[in-house]
This record gives C-alpha cells, structure tokens and sequence, in this order.
C-alpha cells in the first residue's frame, strides 16, 4: 500500500499559482525524489502532504489518512527543513533528550539517534557550535527521535558544499537500509539525487510531469540517447540535425543529446568526429544511454511541452 497518494491537488495564494492540479505516489519502502527547479510547487506540496495546508482542490491521504489537522499523521512522520532552526545555546543530546520526553520515547533514544547519524562524540556541544552539515544531520536525528515509518526532507542539501552533501546522502542510503526508514527528498539539485532515489517525480509549474521508478524513466525518456559533449554545441547541432537519420536532437551548454533510427548508432558515431572537424569543432565525448538525472528531467519536461 503506498504512504503517500495525491490527487489532482490544487493550492493557490492570492493570483499565484503554487501547485495545479498535481498528482504523487510514494511507495512504501522507496526513497522517492520530489525534483524541480525553485518554485515549481515542492514545499507547497509538502505542506498539503504534512496537513499544514489545506487543498484548494483535490485530495491527499497519508497512511491512507486525511494528513488536515490529524496529529496521529504526523506522528508517524519525520521532517528535514532546508534551514532547521534549533534553540542555539543549548546542548544537542539534552534539547534532544526534551524531545524525546514530548513524543514520550525513553530518553535513551537521544543518544541512540545520535550514534545513527555519527554526532555521538558531538553530544555536549551547544547548537551553534555545528558546522551546516553537522547541523543537517542533528535535524535527521531530531526527525527520527520518534521511530518514524516516512521522512519527508526539503531541499535538504541546499546550503551544504560538495563533501556534506555526500555525506548527508549516504546517511540516508545507510538509515533506510539500517533502519527500514522510507523519504520523500525535495531538491532542485539533481546529480546527488541519482545516488539514493529508486523513485523520482518530475515536478513543473505545479504539475507532475513524470513520475515512477528510476529506471523506467529512463527507459521511457533516454532509451536511444546518444550524449555528444562538446566545446560548441550550437554549431555542432546545426550540421547533425541534417542527418537522415535524427529522430530527436536537443542542445544545452554543454552538449547535444541525439536519438537516431534504430541500428544508426554506428553510424552517428561515425559521422559526429566527421562533422566536427569539418566545422573545426571539439568533441570531449560520445557515449550511448548516458543521460544523468539533469538530462532525464530535462527530457521529460520538454516532452510534455510539445505534447
């Protein structure tokens, strides 16, 4: 039975459209991503989802509830704030320990989160002694303190440099591996995502665009792709949309992603160094079925928009 179904949700403020008219499936057991650029509707939806918001229409259940004002709900649920805001001053394990006295789990449960997220040896520092990413992972134990089923995080690496973003994600990896913990990751910052989600949906303009396990995406948008990098991809593009056999070409500033006939991939692979000399172009790469999880959002998005 899936954690979380939306339905044609809808959620406006004043004449801004946040979401419309989108629908979600989150399987038990996934870790799903929630992708997207800045204000394509990821908080707002998480916001219905966690009850904090109330649909203009269209209907979500959690736990096959209506999450509205229902605490039982967010009991079983823990959150990660892009920004987590904590009482500065005081020690990690005694806030958490108070913590664990609200949810009404044994204080030992402080110290055992901790250990889960490798800040045991931090336990006496105040708050604000921790680095953004020590920060991150104090946030995941606060989420955890109550033995949650689902974990729901926005933009959760946002503010982290390259090393604690990496970090922060095998966390995950280990927690829902170690401790059966299922998440729903919001993030507009993709090639990370690609390490832990089994599940993606492609959110845009407050709509799904795509949704489903990883692999069948792929196979659904980037079977046939050809990626070709290169130092000008405009020029490069020009001359091998000419070929007969292109059934598809887009450009980015990094490169061209090409789909050929059937049985052309030789073919392209032949021709593309031909084209790129002739026109005194670079090519730094041409691999098949490549495309990273930047490239598949991108692939989806523009599939919808040309219908």
């Amino acid at each position: 039975m899936p954690l979380i179904v939306a339905e044609d949700l809808a959620k406006s403020y004043g004449r801004v459209v946040a979401v419309d008219g989108l629908s979600l499936t989150v399987d038990k057991g996934s870790i799903t991503g929630l992708i997207g650029p800045n204000g394509a509707g990821k908080t707002t939806t998480i916001k219905m989802i966690l009850g904090l918001l109330k649909p203009d229409r269209g209907h979500v259940k959690v736990f096959s509830q209506d999450p509205w004002n229902n605490t039982a709900i967010r009991s079983r649920i823990g959150v990660v704030y892009e920004k987590a805001f904590f009482p500065s001053h005081q020690e990690i394990l005694d806030y958490l320990e108070r913590v664990s006295r609200i949810f009404g789990v044994p204080e030992s449960r402080a110290l055992e989160v901790l250990g889960l997220v490798n800040l045991h040896e931090a336990r006496d520092r105040p708050i604000k002694a921790l680095s953004a990413g020590m920060l991150q992972k104090f946030a995941i134990a606060h989420a955890l303190i109550h033995e949650p089923e689902l974990v729901i995080a926005d933009e959760m690496t946002a503010n982290l440099d390259p090393q604690a973003r990496s970090e922060l994600l095998d966390l995950i990896l280990r927690l829902h591996k170690d401790e059966n913990v299922a998440f729903l990751l919001s993030s507009h910052i993709l090639p990370e995502l690609s390490r832990v989600c089994d599940s993606v949906a492609i959110i845009n303009q407050g709509k799904v665009w795509a949704s489903g396990q990883l692999s069948k995406l792929y196979e659904r948008y980037a079977v046939g792709i050809i990626r070709i990098s290169t130092d000008n991809p405009e020029a490069l593009a020009s001359e091998i949309k000419k070929l007969a056999y292109i059934e598809k070409l887009d450009t980015d500033l990094r490169g061209i992603s090409v789909r050929v006939t059937e049985g052309m991939d030789a073919k392209l692979y032949e021709d593309a160094p031909k084209l790129a000399k002739k026109i005194k172009v670079k090519i730094l790469g041409i691999e098949t079925g490549s495309a990273s999880l930047e490239e598949l959002y991108r692939l989806a998005v523009r599939s919808n928009e040309k219908g």
